[in-house]
Formats: C-alpha cells, structure tokens, sequence
C-alpha cells in the first residue's frame, strides 16, 4: 500500500491512472476512491490478507480490493515492470516478513498492529 503525499510529491503524478497515489498498489493498481488526507493530517490505513484477497482500507473506506495467485494477479504482474526485477514476483509469498520503507523524506507512523485472521 503506497504511503505518499499526493499534492508534492512528483510520484503522484507518474505511473497510470494515479496507480502511484497514496492508498494504491504501488504502480499497479490505483486507489478508489482516491481519499487521501494533505500532509500534516493523519491518514488511517488497514490491509487485510486473507486467503489471497486483499483489501486496503484508508481513512475508514475499502479503497482497493484484488486477489493474489489468481490468472487476473498474473497478467496484472505480467504486464508491469516488475518481472523485469524479478521473474517470480507474482508468486508473492504466503508469509514472511513486513516492511515499511521510504524515500528519504518525512513520514510518520503511529498505533501500528499487526494481527492474524
């Protein structure tokens, strides 16, 4: 789930169809509705795996739903940059680890949990 902000951030505007915008599958699939709050204000966001479905909940709303492993997660994949880094990204694992990452600039985090379905 991208974390970003969309008004000064020159990444908002790259990518396709704001699928680099804040809540979205980072350059893959784009939030929607697109309810980012401006920088300065906090954001609430959820991801829920389950099963290979994933949902991302910001700011209170299912902003993007898709499903891993699936012919559609395949051609999606397919058809990105990624395979080109690696060949067997759309093979994302089942479990193993979390990270949060960033591009030098501020960003902050608060209440983080993490929990098993």
């Amino acid at each position: 789930m991208q974390v970003l902000d969309n008004e000064r951030h020159p990444d908002a505007e790259a990518g396709k169809d704001g699928n680099r915008q804040a809540g979205s599958l980072y350059d893959l699939i784009p939030a929607n509705p697109q309810n980012a709050k401006p920088a300065g204000e906090w954001n609430t966001a959820e991801i829920k795996v389950y099963k290979g479905s994933v949902w991302h909940i910001q700011n209170g709303e299912t902003i993007l739903e898709y499903h891993l492993w699936t012919p559609e997660w395949n051609n999606l994949v397919a058809g990105s940059k990624f395979p080109a880094l690696n060949p067997d990204w759309a093979n994302v694992a089942s479990e193993g680890y979390i990270g949060l990452q960033d591009h030098g600039d501020d960003v902050w985090y608060r209440n983080v949990q993490i929990r098993e379905l």
